[in-house]
């Protein structure tokens, strides 16, 4: 009888084990599909929010700015302890999505003194003090030429400063922006000359470290090759690391800030000059320019 009993058994258990075996692949491609799509949904979100920030970054009031930078760098804690996003998820995306660059870029109109006066304000000077140099002078060797210009555009302000200026040379940032200036693109050229002329302001390590690094042949060049506008403005870097016995130094905090306000204006000068703004036209002018409206 208990035989019997264990034959009945088997037999009603094996159809439920045979439904099993069918229904559990389905159900794992449900899973799996449920998977993805919130996955899907996940980056979406991710994608959404970074734009935003984005936006609000080139865009933005100041403090808006400010704002945004404040969140990504919250995103960036809390996703390092917890989800919605895994730690690299979220850093691969901000990277794509050019983030880092438009935060350099930030940092550099924050840490710029106020154009309307030629007093230092401070903020170059906060920046180098919250530990912006390091990662800055590393963006300069980055493989993306956007972060290589806001790099050089961002160590170009730090410089203003006498302490900043002795960090940057402590963090290694002659050598990279002679290479920028040499090989960089012409965006990068410009911002890295930029950056060594207020490098070297006031500052007689930085012309030997120029020298060494160099940058005498690098300034040669472009009093030889470089348009009008830029070789007056790299005139006084050139005498001062050729010849650095010659050049006067302020030792005033007031004297060097007029100094660096102006030298900023010089090189605004250039970059302006260099990449003019494209004007509309009305589609007659573009007709007598010989350009065409339209496919």
């Amino acid at each position: 009888m208990q035989t019997f009993r264990f034959v009945l058994l088997c037999a009603a258990l094996l159809p439920l084990a045979a439904a099993v075996s069918r229904t559990r692949p389905e159900e794992q491609q449900q899973q799996l599909s449920a998977a993805d799509d919130h996955e899907a949904r996940a980056q979406q979100s991710l994608a959404d929010m970074i734009q935003d920030a984005i936006a609000m970054l080139k865009h933005g009031s100041l403090s808006a700015k400010e704002q945004a930078a404040g969140g990504i760098a919250q995103m960036a804690v809390e996703t390092t302890i917890s989800q919605p996003f895994h730690p690299l998820t979220f850093r691969n995306a901000c990277v794509k999505a050019g983030v880092i660059d438009q935060l350099v870029l930030l940092l550099a109109a924050i840490a710029t003194d106020d154009p309307s006066t030629e007093l230092d304000n401070g903020h170059a000077l906060a920046a180098c003090n919250a530990g912006a140099v390091p990662p800055v002078v590393r963006h300069l060797v980055s493989g993306d030429q956007r972060l290589q210009v806001a790099a050089a555009a961002c160590v170009a302000v730090l410089a203003e400063n006498p302490v900043c200026q002795t960090l940057l040379l402590a963090n290694g940032a002659v050598n990279p922006l002679i290479t920028l200036s040499s090989y960089g693109s012409d965006a990068a050229k410009l911002r890295a000359i930029a950056a060594l002329d207020q490098l070297a302001l006031n500052n007689p390590a930085a012309h030997e470290a120029i020298a060494q690094g160099g940058g005498l042949k690098l300034l040669k060049g472009v009093q030889r090759f470089g348009g009008e506008t830029l070789r007056e403005a790299t005139a006084d870097l050139l005498r001062g690391v050729e010849a650095p016995d010659t050049l006067t130094v302020a030792v005033d905090t007031a004297s060097h800030a007029r100094q660096a306000h102006q030298a900023r204006l010089k090189h605004s000068k250039v970059w302006r000059g260099a990449t003019p703004v494209a004007r509309a036209q009305a589609p007659q002018q573009m007709m007598q320019s010989g350009e065409s409206t339209g496919p």
